[in-house]
């Protein structure tokens, strides 16, 4: 489904807050299913599959550790019934929200976000912010192995010297590149004033209205309710 990313958006944090407010396993089984399901379908891939449950399983593994044998209801040794049921309840809970999240990142194309935030009210400044963020640690683990191949190429071994040989070169690199950054959008007239155009800007079809407006007044319907 193609979308505008601050649509998906929307219906991501929508979505959160239903589950949230609903409280109840069955929908928050329903919502990672849909979610999971939905991601796979759009992405051609298992990654988010993988990384939602490689997040949920140690997080079930400690609520079933806090709250397994602090309930009222034995069921057997130190297990409780109700401490059981609590525990898997808020592991679905978190399930639904990891895929919720996940899926929306898979989603949502980072350049069609940023061109999104710079068409909005939020402006340019925002859009680069929002941009340059999000690529940074991509960028950093680029430059981490850019670093590391150097290091090797060179005949040195990192070992225990990782801040003089891996860590300083890296910040040296990124702080660099910051600058480089800088002045290009300096040169391209960043901080002046006046609107921005885009050369090919992300559509807002009615479906995103239509979308964007029952999302949030759905979520506000189940909190009246």
């Amino acid at each position: 489904m193609r979308l505008n990313p601050l649509t998906w958006l929307v219906l991501a944090l929508s979505t959160m807050a239903a589950v949230l407010l609903v409280d109840d396993p069955r929908f928050s089984t329903l919502v990672a299913a849909l979610a999971l399901t939905l991601a796979t379908a759009g992405t051609r891939s298992l990654t988010t599959l993988l990384g939602a449950f490689t997040l949920t399983v140690p997080t079930g593994l400690s609520m079933l550790l806090i709250h397994a044998p602090h309930g009222s209801a034995p069921l057997a040794g130190p297990v409780t019934g109700d401490g059981l049921s609590l525990a898997a309840d808020l592991t679905l809970r978190f399930l639904a929200l990891m895929s919720t999240l996940l899926a929306a990142m898979a989603l949502i194309r980072v350049p069609d976000l940023v061109k999104a935030v710079q068409a909005s009210p939020l402006g340019h400044r925002t859009a680069y912010i929002l941009g340059a963020s999000i690529q940074l640690l991509p960028q950093g683990r680029a430059v981490v192995a850019a670093v590391r191949d150097a290091q090797r190429l060179r005949g040195r071994r990192i070992g225990a010297r990782v801040i003089t040989r891996l860590a300083v070169p890296t910040i040296t690199q990124l702080l660099s590149t910051g600058t480089r950054r800088g002045l290009a959008l300096e040169t391209a007239g960043l901080d002046l004033p006046g609107r921005r155009t885009v050369l090919r800007p992300v559509p807002h079809t009615a479906t995103d209205k239509v979308i964007t407006l029952l999302a949030p007044l759905t979520v506000a319907v189940i909190a009246w309710i």
